[in-house]
């Protein structure tokens, strides 16, 4: 008869190691194939969410109540390809100087953002503010380079002919593409604002690379020529509307909380406790506030009489007031996040 073979100690434990290696395996494989397929549902979402936007940014210009007749006209499709007939390009000073200018105003405020460092010269707190700093100025940069693309296109793209060429399509890209790719921007600063300002759990904060794909995917859809018009202006004002998810998301970040009713009675023991009402007005303001351009530039366009130096320049003036909104507004929460540490951390 077989004796029953006996364990050693040793032999014992290396058993249990085995076995505790194999399910630690088993477990970390699942975990793998969860968060593979956790990715691939996060990338079908954002690439239905992006197709969505822009197709609803192309639908909406002509289903306006009243304003219908006014963007059929203005808003005809080119594909980057022009005409003597309907193609409208302002070559004034008035243009090129407004976009100029705000290129001017949104460098110094991106500025600004980048050195609105801790008071005390804390490292933790200026890299706690590091990501909101960037992203503001980023933002921001965006802005200044769609306009200073755009100054340069209307001072020096003076025919029709010079339109349709490919050094136009480069720079008209870099113009409205820089408009599209801001909602990345706007969509990460929402994100550390509902990390360190905003109510947990109240808004979700999603994969990082949610608003750079979305992003992406917009200032594909203008080099592609999707959102190409004759009249070159009308690109820019797509553009924006594929803006909305990321403009009402980081506004959701900041409003959807309860504020101090006073200042005296701010706890002083977080960041949110500095953001005074005025700048909260402020930010609220500013990037919803560029809104009510799109019904009015058709409407300016058709019905108003009045030159295309004139509406441009009206257009300008109004976006120079919102965008120096925003960044104030950023710059202001810049200032809060580097004057305070965050006290523990939020995923």
């Amino acid at each position: 008869m077989c004796e029953p073979t006996l364990l050693t100690p040793d032999a014992s434990n290396i058993a249990k190691a085995a076995i505790f290696a194999a399910s630690a395996n088993e477990s970390n494989q699942r975990t793998r194939n969860g968060g593979f397929a956790t990715s691939v549902i996060q990338l079908l979402l954002v690439a239905f969410i992006s197709v969505s936007v822009m197709e609803f940014a192309s639908w909406l210009p002509f289903n306006i109540p009243g304003v219908a007749s006014a963007a059929l006209a203005t808003y005809v499709p080119a594909w980057y390809q022009y005409d003597e007939i309907l193609t409208k390009f302002d070559n004034t000073a008035w243009t090129y100087g407004t976009d100029y200018a705000l290129t001017a105003i949104m460098s110094v405020l991106a500025i600004l953002c980048l050195l609105e460092r801790s008071p005390d010269n804390s490292p933790r707190k200026d890299a706690a503010s590091f990501k909101l700093r960037m992203y503001s100025a980023s933002l921001l940069v965006c802005y200044g380079a769609s306009t200073l693309a755009g100054g340069w296109a209307h001072q020096h793209f003076t025919t029709v002919d010079s339109l349709n060429t490919t050094k136009f399509w480069a720079m008209w890209c870099v113009c409205v593409g820089n408009v599209a790719f801001a909602s990345c921007y706007m969509g990460l600063i929402g994100r550390e604002v509902q990390r360190y300002f905003g109510v947990p759990g109240a808004i979700p904060l999603g994969p990082w690379w949610f608003w750079p794909v979305f992003g992406t995917y917009m200032a594909a859809a203008c080099a592609l020529g999707y959102i190409s018009f004759k009249r070159p202006a009308c690109d820019i004002f797509i553009a924006g509307i594929t803006q909305f998810p990321s403009t009402f998301y980081l506004m959701a970040t900041l409003g959807l909380r309860r504020w101090p009713k006073s200042s005296a009675s701010a706890s002083k023991e977080s960041p949110i406790d500095l953001v005074r009402l005025s700048y909260r007005i402020m930010f609220y303001v500013g990037f919803i506030g560029n809104a009510p351009l799109l019904p009015m530039y058709p409407l300016l366009v058709q019905y108003s009489g009045m030159t295309m130096a004139g509406i441009n320049t009206l257009l300008h003036s109004w976006l120079m007031i919102m965008w120096g909104m925003q960044g104030i507004s950023l710059l202001h929460l810049c200032k809060a996040m580097s004057s305070y540490e965050r006290k523990e951390s939020r995923d």
